[in-house]
């Protein structure tokens, strides 16, 4: 691709033939590293604050085409569903302003591909007849629903919801894999239930959370305002184990049944949806759990008695390598980090970090 071409691209200034060529251009898996290298050209001539730190450029590009994608959204089937920008990305958009806000604008032929690593959804027709669609929110992405019923929903990163095109009289039936941060539009006469295995939660007009990763022994509900019933289903049979009040946490545990009822006063359980992070008191295991959720990452405990440590932190911009030494200054912990390599696809593996105790 010839440098003037691609100038006149970021200036909006091409014809649509032209135009027609750089998109085809970027669609072309072989061409990545030269849209990268382009790209931190692009940067080194822009005239930004000196006292910018230094820019992933591969990451930018990465953002762009996720960006991109998102306009390419509003034809999805699937109505309602927008992703929540993230704060990272604020931060990159301040300083490749120019080039982003450029490429926004005209391109819109980008392979599905860089599209569906975010958000994807579908829809499909059960055997009653029924048709539902299913929104999944990828490794690197929160992603808000909108229900048929107003009702709306976050999904958490690796998350899934499905539910109908339309509720049906009676009530209004969503199926939830990861996590997922609830709105619900009030109707007494037709109860939202939220179906994880064999839990359902019931809800009216309520605002909660659920956390239901298939890979945890645990399924946590949380209740912010309103009321909502934990039910245990057996076959068609549902029956009631609790009802739950504002700042109730309720954990299932999976492989016993056991049933826990515990008392919140933070927002540790669904700050995520804002963004943000907040451990409070938790064991190292589940801090690392959560930051290989957040971040795509492979963390990995060497040594026992990191395991034995706790965390009490709030993290809200922050990126690996910044959450990886803040928790290397306030705990007797060190890590090794190890490089990404990149894939036939011009995506990246997943970064490996181990932590190991330090000692006196």
């Amino acid at each position: 691709m010839k440098r003037e071409l691609l100038d006149k691209y970021l200036n909006n200034r091409c014809s649509e033939n032209e135009l027609k060529q750089v998109l085809e251009w970027f669609e072309n898996p072989d061409n990545q590293e030269e849209a990268r290298e382009f790209f931190r050209m692009y940067w080194d001539n822009l005239k930004e604050d000196s006292s910018s730190s230094e820019t992933d450029h591969n990451a930018i590009l990465d953002e762009i085409h996720h960006r991109i994608n998102l306009q390419k959204s509003e034809n999805s089937p699937t109505r309602g569903v927008t992703l929540i920008k993230s704060s990272r990305w604020d931060l990159y958009l301040r300083h490749f302003r120019n080039a982003a806000a450029i490429l926004l604008i005209p391109v819109l032929g980008l392979t599905f591909y860089y599209f569906s690593k975010y958000h994807s959804s579908r829809s499909e027709e059960s055997i009653s007849g029924i048709s539902y669609n299913e929104v999944f929110s990828s490794v690197d992405a929160i992603t808000k629903v909108l229900l048929p019923d107003s009702s709306v929903v976050w999904l958490n990163h690796s998350s899934s919801l499905r539910y109908p095109v339309e509720f049906d009289r009676k009530d209004r039936n969503v199926e939830l894999i990861g996590e997922g941060y609830f709105e619900v539009a009030s109707n007494p006469d037709k109860p939202f239930v939220v179906k994880v295995d064999n839990i359902n939660v019931v809800a009216v007009g309520t605002t909660f959370n659920v956390m239901a990763y298939p890979e945890e022994n645990k399924i946590e509900t949380s209740l912010i305002e309103g009321r909502v019933e934990f039910h245990l289903t057996s076959g068609k049979k549902s029956s009631t184990v609790m009802e739950m009040k504002p700042e109730d946490l309720i954990i299932y545990t999976r492989d016993n049944g056991e049933v826990t009822r515990l008392t919140i006063k933070d927002d540790r359980y669904f700050a995520w949806k804002d963004g943000k992070l907040v451990f409070t008191a938790e064991p190292m295991s589940e801090v690392v759990k959560k930051l290989n959720r957040w971040f795509n990452a492979d963390i990995e405990i060497l040594d026992q008695r990191v395991e034995g440590l706790t965390l009490t932190a709030t993290f809200i911009n922050e990126s690996l390598p910044q959450v990886l030494d803040l928790i290397a200054m306030v705990s007797p912990v060190k890590y090794t980090v190890s490089e990404r390599d990149s894939t036939s696809d011009g995506t990246y593996t997943r970064r490996e970090v181990t932590l190991s105790y330090r000692g006196e």
